[in-house]
Order: structure tokens, then sequence, then C-alpha cells
């Protein structure tokens, strides 16, 4: 399964949620709460996505093409075989 977003996610979130309901600092020409709900909703959605495109697995296409003379006309033939690998689940 590949969880490497799930970092990055929890980093976000948590920088987010600390800079939205933790710091009261008031920085002139930027709001440092709405910086941090920003953050906090992005950790979020990366984390669905990351969670996503775990769960679905692994998935390798393979493309082959033939080529061939048909009738004095040339002719490429495309194949494409899609492997799905699940991992075994614990």
């Amino acid at each position: 399964m590949r969880t490497t977003g799930f970092g990055l996610s929890a980093l976000l979130i948590s920088a987010g949620a600390i800079l939205a309901w933790a710091v009261t600092y008031e920085a002139e020409g930027i709001d440092l709460n709405q910086v941090g709900i920003i953050l906090f909703v992005v950790g979020i959605g990366l984390g669905l996505v990351t969670l996503l495109t775990a769960a679905a697995g692994n998935r390798t296409t393979i493309e082959s093409q033939r080529e061939a003379v048909v009738g004095g006309r040339p002719m490429v033939e495309t194949e494409r075989n899609t492997i799905v690998e699940h991992e075994p689940q614990r």
C-alpha cells in the first residue's frame, strides 16, 4: 500500500490547525487564521486522495504493437493489458 502522502497530509493538518486555532499573533497584510484553515483543508484533501490511491492497488498498463502489411496496406494492431496487483490484507 502506498502511503507516502500521509506524512505530508499530517504535517499540513497539524500546521493548519496550529495557525487557525492556536496562534493569536496578527501579522500585517496576512490573516494567519485563514492560512491555517487553508492548510488544514488541503491536508485533509491530500489525505483522502492518498487513501483512495492506496486502496486502488497497483496498476500497470502494458501496451504492445504489431505491424503487418495486409492487402498492400500497412496496418498496426495495438493491444493493451492492465495488470492489477492488490497487496495481501493483514
